[in-house]
Parts: structure tokens; sequence; C-alpha cells
């Protein structure tokens, strides 16, 4: 009876350990990104990964020195980015926790659009590309003036 369940407890730890191998890597991301030497203020940025497994779309916003100091996944909320190769896009956004515009339909307004090149909207165009590395440093500095 002991042995069985002496078994039966090694059995169980076994397998939570097993499952938390099973989980995808995760890096913390922060970055800068500035257009014409001057910070890119209130942007969402966008990381779509590429064929990474286990990712999710993550998404962060700068501050008003260009800055953003995390990601975080779409589908989970958690912090980070999967290791891995990802395309970035960036677009005006409205400043945090500021209140949304809307129009006399009760619509959300667009924040004004910036002079940036289009390329650098669309995370599909590869403009902007990136590797999550474990155990590093994945502080990425974009700019958008090429």
């Amino acid at each position: 009876m002991r042995r069985r369940m002496v078994v039966t407890v090694l059995a169980g730890l076994l397998a939570c350990g097993c499952s938390g191998s099973d989980q995808p890597e995760v890096a913390a991301v922060d970055g800068t990104i500035v257009f014409r030497g001057n910070p890119v203020q209130h942007a969402k940025v966008v990381f779509l990964p590429q064929n990474v497994a286990g990712a999710s779309v993550c998404v962060g916003q700068t501050d008003s020195e260009g800055r953003f100091s995390r990601i975080v996944m779409v589908d989970t909320g958690k912090e980070g980015a999967v290791v891995g190769t990802y395309h970035v896009s960036v677009t005006e956004g409205w400043p945090a926790g500021a209140p949304i515009p809307v129009d006399d339909m009760g619509q959300e307004k667009s924040p004004p659009r910036e002079k940036w090149p289009q390329k650098y909207r669309d995370s599909a165009s590869g403009a902007l590309k990136v590797e999550v590395e474990p155990n590093k440093p994945n502080h990425f500095q974009f700019d958008l003036s090429k």
C-alpha cells in the first residue's frame, strides 16, 4: 500500500515537471521609437510572430519619450514575448489612460496620422523584423525615418 502511494506521488511529480517544460520560453521586451530624430509618442507597437511555436501577437505602447517599457501577449495578457522572430508594426495611438475621442455618431476617432512611411504600419511588410532571444536584453531601437 505504502509503495503504491510513493509510486503515485512520484508519477504525479514527474508529470508536473514535464508539463512545465512544454511551455515556450518568454523574454521581456522593451525599446524606443523615433522618426526624424524625434520620439514617436503614444504609438501602438505590435509584434507579429513568424512561425514561433506557442507565440501570440504582442502589443505595447510608447510613452511621451518614444519608449515602450513592456509588451504583453494579446491572448493571455502575460508580459513579454515567446522567444523567436517577429515582424513589428508601429501605428498612431492615443495617450495611455486618456479618454479616446468620439465623433458625432459615437464612433472612436482615429489618432492624427503621422508622416512615417506606410511600410512601418504593416507588420506583414517585414520592414521591422526582430529576434527575441532568451536570457538577453531584448531592447529594440526603431528609426522610422529610413
